[in-house]
C-alpha cells in the first residue's frame, strides 16, 4: 500500500508540474512585451535550481525527506493557485509572472530531487535502481503527455480554469505523502564518506564533514567541498553529470521555440499542436521502459554515450521539412533516446553515491537536468525572434552533434563503465 500511495503521489505530483512548465511558456506567449519573454519567464522558472540547490539537498539529507517534499510543493500548489485566480492581474502586469516563475522554481528545487531521494526511504534496497528508473518513467511520460493534455483542455476552457485545476493536482499530491511512512534515517553526521577506491573512511571528507555534526545549515563552501570531492573521485558520476548538462541543453528549444514554431508556422490550434508535440510523450516511454527491460546489461555508460550521439542526430530533424508529420516522428525518435538518457543518468548516480551525500548529489543533478534547459531555452528564445526557427534549431542542432561526438571520444571512464 505503502508504494501505491508513493507512485500516485508522485504521478499527480509530476503530471501537475509539468503542466504548468508547459502552460506558463505558452501563456507568456500570448502577452505583448518584449522579445524572447517566454524564454525570460522559463529562464526564471529553472533560476532558484543553481542558487539554492546545495542547502535544499541539505534538507533532504538531514531532515525527513517526506516533510521536505511536502512543504517544498506547497510552493508549486501556491503559484499555481495565484496564477489560476489572478489571471487578469498577470495579463495587465506580465512582468509578474517572473517572481510567480520563481516561487515554482523554488519548489522544484528540493520537490524533484526530494521525490527521487524519497524512493530509498519507500523501497527496498535492492530494487531501488529499478524503482529511480520507474519513478523517472513517470515523469518523464507526464512531461511528454503535459502538451496534449493542456491543448485539450484548452479547447474547452481558459487559462485560468487550467492553473486551477492544476493547483488541485498539487494539492491531492501532498496530501498523498503525508499519508506516506518512510523508514527512519538516521542523521547525516553519522555517516561516514567511503573512498570510492579503497572502500575505507575518508580521512579528507571526515575533516570536511566536521561542519555538518551539528543542526546549524552548512555554509554554500562547505557543501560544494563535499559534493566537488564526491565528483573529483568518481570520475563515472563526474562524467554523468557533463552528460546530464550537455544532452539537456536541448530541451530548451523544444520547450520554449518548437510549440511556437508548430503553432505560428505550421498554423495549428490548440488541440492540433499538443497532438504534434505529444508524440515526445511516448518516445520517452518506449524509452524508459527499453531501459527497465535492460537495466541488468553492463557498459550503461557506453549505452548512455551512445544514444546521446543518437539523440542529437534526430534534434536536428525537427524543423527542415516545415511538416507536422515529420516533426512528430523525430520528437518520437529524440523522445525513445531522452527516456534512456534521463533514465540511465539518475539510475547511475543513484547506485555510486554516499548515503550521506546522495540529496545533494541528486539536487546537482537536478541543476544540471532542469537549469540547462532553462539558459538554452532563453537564448533559443531570443535567437528565434531575430533569426527564425530554422535557423535556431539547425545552428543547436549542429552543436549537439559536436558535443555529443567530443564526449563519446572523450568520455573514456564512462565509455568503459
Amino acid at each position: 500500500m505503502n508504494k501505491i500511495i508513493f507512485y500516485l503521489a508522485f504521478a499527480f505530483g509530476t503530471f501537475a508540474s509539468s503542466c504548468f512548465l508547459y502552460s506558463i511558456v505558452i501563456f507568456s506567449q500570448t502577452l505583448t512585451v518584449v522579445k524572447g519573454f517566454s524564454g525570460i519567464v522559463f529562464f526564471f522558472l529553472f533560476l532558484p535550481f543553481p542558487l539554492f540547490f546545495l542547502y535544499t539537498g541539505y534538507l533532504l539529507d538531514r531532515y525527513s525527506k517526506k516533510w521536505v517534499v511536502v512543504c517544498f510543493q506547497f510552493f508549486l500548489f501556491l503559484s499555481a493557485l495565484l496564477l489560476g485566480g489572478g489571471i487578469w492581474i498577470f495579463e495587465a502586469y506580465p512582468y509578474l509572472l517572473l517572481p510567480l516563475a520563481f516561487i515554482n522554481g523554488i519548489g522544484m528545487t528540493t520537490v524533484l530531487p526530494g521525490r527521487m531521494a524519497l524512493l530509498r526511504e519507500v523501497m527496498e534496497s535492492h530494487k531501488l535502481v529499478f524503482h529511480t528508473i520507474a519513478g523517472n518513467l513517470l515523469l518523464i511520460f507526464s512531461f511528454g503527455m503535459s502538451p496534449l493534455a493542456v491543448g485539450w483542455y484548452r479547447e474547452f476552457e481558459s487559462y485560468s480554469q487550467l492553473f486551477l485545476v492544476l493547483s488541485g493536482l498539487h494539492a491531492v499530491s501532498m496530501v498523498a505523502f503525508t499519508l506516506l511512512s518512510s523508514k527512519d534515517k538516521e542523521s547525516f553526521s553519522t555517516t561516514q564518506p567511503v573512498n570510492l577506491k579503497s572502500n575505507t573512511i575518508d580521512p579528507t571528507s571526515r575533516e570536511q564533514n566536521k561542519g555538518f555534526q551539528t543542526s546549524e545549515i552548512p555554509s554554500l563552501s562547505g557543501s560544494l567541498k563535499l559534493v566537488l570531492h564526491f565528483l573529483k573521485e568518481d570520475r563515472v558520476s563526474r562524467q554523468v553529470m557533463w552528460v546530464a548538462v550537455f544532452s539537456m541543453l536541448a530541451l530548451g528549444p523544444i520547450q520554449v521555440v518548437l510549440p511556437q514554431y508548430v503553432k505560428q508556422e505550421l498554423g495549428l490550434g490548440e488541440l492540433a499542436r499538443g497532438s504534434v508535440l505529444v508524440f515526445l510523450g511516448p518516445g520517452l516511454f518506449l524509452g524508459g521502459i527499453l531501459t527497465i527491460l535492460f537495466h541488468h546489461l553492463e557498459r550503461k555508460g557506453l549505452v548512455l554515450l551512445s544514444v546521446f550521439v543518437c539523440s542529437s542526430v534526430f534534434f536536428l530533424g525537427f524543423i527542415p521539412f516545415y511538416d507536422a508529420r515529420a516533426t512528430s516522428f523525430f520528437l518520437f525518435c529524440f523522445g525513445v533516446s531522452g527516456g534512456i538518457l534521463s533514465s540511465l543518468m539518475p539510475a547511475i548516480l543513484q547506485k555510486r553515491a554516499e548515503d550521506g551525500l546522495r540529496g545533494r548529489i541528486l539536487s546537482l543533478y537536478t541543476v544540471c537536468f532542469q537549469f540547462t534547459p532553462a539558459v538554452s531555452g532563453f537564448f533559443a528564445s531570443v535567437m528565434s525572434d531575430h533569426a527564425g526557427s530554422f535557423w535556431t534549431f539547425i545552428g543547436f542542432g549542429l552543436s549537439f552533434l559536436l558535443i555529443s561526438l567530443f564526449s563519446f571520444l572523450r568520455y573514456t571512464e564512462l565509455r568503459q563503465s
